[in-house]
C-alpha cells in the first residue's frame, strides 16, 4: 500500500496526479477533442503527414534518464532529484513472486559473463552498446506481455523475457497454474530492466529536446510486431474463423483467474490474431510455409484500414519500405498459388512481410497497382523535391528498424535522422508534422504501467516523438495516447470518419502543436 500511495504522490508532484490515475473505465472519455477552428489551422498549417514506424524498445529503455527542459516535467526513471528512483529496487520477482536479488543474465553474451547486477534498472550500454547487436530478443507476445504487466505490478518482464524449449500441447494449459505455465514456458533474462541514455542516442533526444516528446504514448495492443502495424493503420487486428481450436488460446486467463498466465498461441479464443504470423499474400517468408497454412485469410478482413479511407477520400498516400523494389516482383503472387509463389524472403534483412500490415487485406494487390507501396529510397527522393504524398508511412528492413537480434538502437536512429533530415531539406517542411513510434515495447520493462482500454490494450508505453516546424518547443506531452492516436490525428487533418472504438476516443495530438508560433527551422 505504500508503494502505491508514494507512487500517487509523485505523480502529484509532477501535477499529472488526477490524469494518470484515472481508473480504467473513464479513461476512453479524456480523449483531446479539436475545436473547429483549430481543425481548419490544421488543415491549413499541415499538408503531409510521416509516419517512422520503427521496432520493439519501451520508453524507459530509451527515455528512461532523459530530463527535460523549460521546466516540463517527465515520468520516466528519475526521481525528483533526477537520480533513479529507488522505488524499482527488487521490483522484479520470479512466476513464484519471490523477487531476485542479483537479475539473472544471459551467459551466452560475453559482456555478462563474470558480471553481477542488482535487482534494479540499470545502463545497459556498458554490456550492450547502442551500436552492437547481440543475438538476443526478448520474448512479448500477446498473454506473456500482459503477464509481463501482471495487474500493473510491472514486475514480470524478468522472470518471463526468455523462451524456453518446452512445447505443451493446447490442452496441458488446462492442467497447469499459472506459475507452472511460466515456469515450463519462460526464462529469465535481466538485461530487460537496461535503458540508454542521451549520450548513447543523441538525436533521439536532441529532437526531444527541440521539439514534442511524449510521455503517456502506449502501444495499441499487447504482443508483438503484426498486432500492432495492423492496429496503426486499422486500430484492430485480423480475425481467422478457420482457425481450429489447437491453435486459440482455450480460454481468457484473466476469466480464468489466472493472475499471469499466458498462452503463446497465434489466436484468442475470438479467432483474433493476437501473435505474429506471416501474410499469404507476397512477397512473404520462405521459412514460414507452416505458418503460413494458418495466417488469417485476406478475405476474412472486410473492413476498412486508413488506406482504404484515404483512397475514398482521394486523399495521396504511400508505405514506404526499405529494399521494396528488390522483392516488389513477387508482390501480385500468394503463397500457395502456381510457379513460384511468393514465400521468397529467407533473411529479415531483406524484407519483413509480417511488418507490413497493407498484405493482410484483400485488397493489397489494388495497393500495389496503385502504386501506394514505394522503396524508402523513393521517400527520399521525394521529400528533397517536394513530391510527398499526404500520408506517407516508413518502415524499415530488419538491419535498421531497431529490433533486438536484428538490428541496434543507433543504426535505427541513423536511418531514421536520414530520413527526418530529407524532410526538413525540402520544400515542404513548413507543412510537415513527422511522427517517430514505435509499433511495441518488445519485452523491455517499463515503468508506468498501461492502462486498460479493452480486452487487447494497452500494452507498453513506448517512445513517440513529434518533429514538425508547429510543435511545441521542449514540450512533454502527458496525454494518454496510442498507436491509434497516429490514426485519429490523419483523420482530423483529412475529414475521415474513425474506423471503430480506438481511433475515435484516442488523442488526437493537437496539443503538441503552436499555431501561433512562427515556424521554425531544422536545427537538430
Amino acid at each position: 500500500m505504500m508503494e502505491r500511495q508514494n507512487r500517487r504522490q509523485f505523480l502529484k508532484q509532477l501535477g499529472l496526479g488526477g490524469a494518470a490515475v484515472v481508473s480504467a473505465p473513464k479513461l476512453m472519455g479524456i480523449a483531446h477533442a479539436a475545436g473547429v477552428d483549430e481543425k481548419t489551422i490544421l488543415r491549413k498549417k499541415i499538408e503531409h503527414v510521416v509516419v517512422i514506424f520503427q521496432e520493439n524498445r519501451s520508453f524507459d529503455h530509451y527515455f528512461g534518464t532523459f530530463q527535460p527542459k523549460n521546466g516540463q516535467k517527465v515520468i520516466n526513471l528519475l526521481d525528483l532529484s533526477g537520480n533513479l528512483d529507488p522505488r524499482f529496487n527488487g521490483l522484479q520477482k520470479n512466476p513464484a513472486g519471490i523477487p531476485y536479488g542479483n537479475l539473472p543474465l544471459p551467459l551466452d553474451i560475453p559482456s555478462f559473463q563474470n558480471v553481477q547486477l542488482a535487482n534494479k534498472p540499470f545502463h545497459l550500454a556498458p554490456y550492450i552498446p547502442a551500436k552492437g547487436n547481440v543475438n538476443w530478443d526478448p520474448r512479448h507476445r500477446f498473454f506473456r506481455m500482459m503477464a509481463e504487466v501482471n495487474n500493473g505490478k510491472m514486475d514480470r518482464f524478468v522472470a518471463l523475457a526468455g523462451g524456453s524449449k518446452t512445447h505443451l500441447h493446447r490442452d496441458e494449459f488446462r492442467k497447469m497454474s499459472a506459475e507452472q505455465m511460466a515456469f515450463d514456458l519462460a526464462r529469465p533474462s535481466g538485461p530487460v530492466l537496461g535503458h540508454y541514455t542521451g549520450e548513447d542516442l543523441p538525436f533521439y533526444h536532441r529532437v526531444s529536446h527541440q521539439y514534442t516528446l511524449f510521455d503517456h504514448f502506449y502501444q495499441a495492443m499487447s504482443g508483438g510486431s503484426t498486432g500492432n502495424a495492423l492496429y496503426l493503420v486499422a486500430a484492430r487486428s485480423c480475425i481467422n474463423p478457420q482457425a481450429t481450436a489447437d491453435i486459440c488460446a482455450p480460454f481468457d486467463p484473466r476469466e480464468a483467474g489466472l493472475e499471469h498466465g499466458f498462452f503463446d498461441l497465434p489466436y484468442d479464443h475470438r479467432k483474433i490474431m493476437v501473435n505474429d504470423l506471416a501474410p499469404i499474400q507476397g512477397p512473404t517468408d520462405a521459412g514460414r510455409m507452416k505458418e503460413l497454412k494458418i495466417s488469417p485469410p485476406p478475405a476474412a478482413q472486410t473492413y476498412d484500414n486508413i488506406g482504404d479511407r484515404l483512397d475514398a477520400a482521394r486523399v495521396s498516400w504511400s508505405w514506404y519500405n526499405e529494399n521494396w523494389n528488390k522483392v516488389k516482383p513477387w508482390a501480385l503472387k500468394t503463397a500457395f498459388g502456381p510457379g513460384d509463389g511468393s514465400a521468397v524472403i529467407d533473411t529479415s534483412q531483406l524484407y519483413v512481410a509480417h511488418h507490413n500490415p497493407f498484405q493482410y487485406y484483400p485488397r493489397w494487390p489494388d495497393y500495389v497497382k496503385a502504386g501506394h507501396i514505394r522503396d524508402s529510397d523513393d521517400f527520399l527522393a521525394d521529400a528533397r523535391a517536394g513530391k510527398l504524398p499526404s500520408v506517407s508511412f516508413l518502415k524499415a528492413t530488419a538491419s535498421h528498424d531497431e529490433h533486438p537480434a536484428d538490428s541496434a538502437p543507433a543504426y535505427g536512429m541513423e536511418w531514421v535522422e536520414q530520413l527526418v533530415r530529407a524532410a526538413a531539406d525540402g520544400p515542404a517542411w513548413d507543412k510537415t508534422a513527422i511522427f517517430i513510434t514505435y509499433d511495441e515495447g518488445g519485452g523491455f520493462w517499463d515503468s508506468l504501467p498501461p492502462k486498460v482500454v479493452d480486452d487487447y490494450g494497452f500494452g507498453t508505453r513506448i517512445p513517440a516523438m513529434l518533429i514538425s516546424p508547429w510543435a511545441r518547443s521542449g514540450l512533454v506531452d502527458h496525454h494518454l495516447a496510442s498507436t491509434a492516436s497516429i490514426l485519429k490525428f490523419i483523420e482530423t487533418r483529412f475529414g475521415l470518419n474513425p474506423l471503430n472504438h480506438r481511433d475515435r476516443d484516442a488523442y488526437d495530438l493537437l496539443g503538441a502543436f503552436d499555431w501561433d508560433q512562427q515556424p521554425k527551422d531544422f536545427s537538430v
